[in-house]
């Protein structure tokens, strides 16, 4: 494990996902310099998302069928420069689908750089992906704050700063890459027994772990949705409170990325996602019963290292279950986590709507206990 190339492929991962991170701290400032009611603006974070789902599988699908490891650095370029073009753009239809081609840069990313982690990994693949992971978390962690204090400092021609970000990691990645392929392709000729490694897909199994990838999905696009309202509507706080209580759910998911990867190699891949579930399911329930925000504080940070401890041990099982589509197992298992949650988030908003917050958090305890349940059934492959 050649740990200086993680590092720059995290920040790669950075570099890319900071731009759909930065997206909902642009929001306010896209409604009132477009005159945009709230449905329109809601619009975008659709189209930074709905495309790119579609996207990622199939991008995978095409890495697999041959090697385009120059897709990262694309993917990163497109993604910078298309948020970066809203610093120009006066028409909405025009945001519209430069916010869509950003989550198609996105999607390109992902799955060939997820490959290339993989075979710089060596024998600590959990902590690679980890490592990777923890870029993309850190992006969608201060992406808010960037893009909020440049326009707040510097007005619109500031979000200009995206698309330079774009172009000098997308010009290092391209420098650096026969590099890292090199490397990647010495430690994929030797297997830890100096034995040559037999590559089948087991797509039952993968099934079974994609049920876990929406549940995981689901759990955090709810409390990313939710999380600020519960400490408004039902500890009676005020919206600064439920704003802090978002960014201390994203600060432990940096932080705890690595642990998850460090006890994945150790101990393996599906007991670190059965953890996490437990711990989610006791936190889950421990909300119904809080009045206390210091112990809600607690309750997030524990819910935060459920979700991101998973991150890394969950792409990895997904490569090893699709060993002969490793694009592929990338493109769904980070594809389908970033949007699956918001198909999921509206039904429980129409539950909150219908009934009470209450019963939202009634109801997402049974996520975890799914995604328990299904780990049981994800077994380890060497």
């Amino acid at each position: 494990m050649k740990k200086k190339y993680l590092y720059f492929m995290s920040a790669g991962h950075f570099s890319c996902d900071i731009n759909t991170g930065a997206l909902p701290g642009l929001l306010p400032f896209f409604v009132v310099m477009y005159g945009m009611d709230y449905k329109l603006a809601a619009g975008l974070i659709f189209a930074s998302s709905f495309l790119s789902s579609i996207i990622q599988p199939l991008i995978g699908y095409w890495s697999d069928r041959g090697s385009s490891p120059y897709l990262m650095g694309i993917g990163i370029l497109l993604s910078g420069l298309s948020l970066g073009s809203a610093a120009f753009i006066e028409d909405y239809t025009l945001l519209f689908l430069a916010v869509t081609m950003m989550g198609i840069g996105n999607a390109i990313f992902h799955p060939e750089a997820a490959k290339l982690v993989n075979g710089l990994a060596g024998d600590n693949k959990a902590l690679s992906m980890s490592i990777f992971s923890t870029g993309g978390s850190a992006g969608f962690c201060v992406g808010p704050l960037v893009g909020a204090g440049l326009v707040s400092l510097w007005g619109k021609p500031s979000i200009l700063f995206f698309a330079l970000l774009g172009i000098v990691m997308a010009t290092i990645s391209i420098i650096i890459l026969p590099k890292m392929q090199k490397l990647a392709k010495f430690i994929n000729r030797k297997t830890s027994a100096g034995e040559v490694a037999i590559q089948k897909n087991d797509w039952s199994a993968f099934s079974r772990l994609t049920v876990f990838v929406i549940v995981r999905a689901a759990l955090y696009t709810a409390l990313m949705t939710f999380l600020p309202l519960y400490c408004v509507d039902i500890l009676g706080q005020s919206n600064a409170t439920g704003s802090v209580s978002i960014t201390v759910l994203a600060m432990v998911g940096i932080f705890t990325n690595w642990l998850g990867g460090y006890a994945a190699d150790r101990w393996g891949n599906s007991v670190v996602l059965r953890i996490g579930m437990i711990i989610m399911g006791f936190a889950l329930l421990a909300f119904n019963f809080n009045e206390n925000i210091i112990l809600m504080y607690l309750l997030v940070a524990l819910a935060g290292f459920s979700l991101y401890a998973c991150v890394g041990p969950m792409v990895v099982l997904g490569q090893t279950y699709l060993a002969k589509n490793i694009g592929i197992a990338s493109g769904v298992t980070l594809g389908i986590g970033f949007s699956a949650g918001g198909m999921i988030a509206p039904v429980l908003g129409w539950i909150a709507d219908i009934y009470t917050l209450n019963h939202v958090f009634y109801i997402l305890p049974f996520f975890a206990l799914i995604g328990l349940l299904v780990t049981f059934t994800l077994k380890e492959v060497k």
